[in-house]
């Protein structure tokens, strides 16, 4: 397993969106933001993710490349950040809020539904290529009652 930090150039990303659908927010984003969201993927990434050997892959000139899934992956994050900012949420889904109930004045927290910063689409492309490594605090639920005002 490695944790080299996966890459994809902005060649590699316009040649992957010519041919993806719905593309708009690539497509419409200046040079810099591109490259922008293309180093923020790749970091968002790698901080999520530790790769099998299987990630990459041998290049005709002998050296290795990361698979195109990989790749893929990185330019499916670079257009979900095109396309808004996942750090940008409300404070309720921040914290994972899921229930409130106003007559007991209680609260249901779940970790698992705070908001994600990776996409499910670069998810879905990593799997069997790479591991997904949580943070301690993810996971789990709990409720709070009564709330605090």
């Amino acid at each position: 397993m490695t944790n080299e930090r996966p890459v994809a150039s902005l060649e590699d990303a316009d040649a992957y969106f010519n041919g993806r659908l719905r593309a708009d927010a690539w497509t419409s984003a200046s040079e810099n933001e591109r490259e922008r969201a293309l180093a923020q993927a790749s970091y968002l990434i790698a901080s999520a993710f530790v790769f099998r050997k299987e990630a990459r892959v041998a290049a005709p000139d002998g050296s290795t490349r990361w698979q195109d899934r990989v790749v893929a992956a990185v330019c499916e994050e670079a257009l979900w950040l095109l396309k808004g900012d996942p750090t940008q949420f409300s404070e309720p889904r921040a914290l994972g809020l899921v229930r409130v109930e106003a007559a007991n004045l209680s609260a249901t927290f779940d970790r698992n539904q705070v908001a994600a910063l990776v996409c499910d689409v670069s998810r879905r492309l990593l799997a069997g290529l790479a591991d997904y490594e949580p943070i301690d605090d993810e996971g789990g639920s709990f409720a709070s009652t009564p709330l605090a005002i």
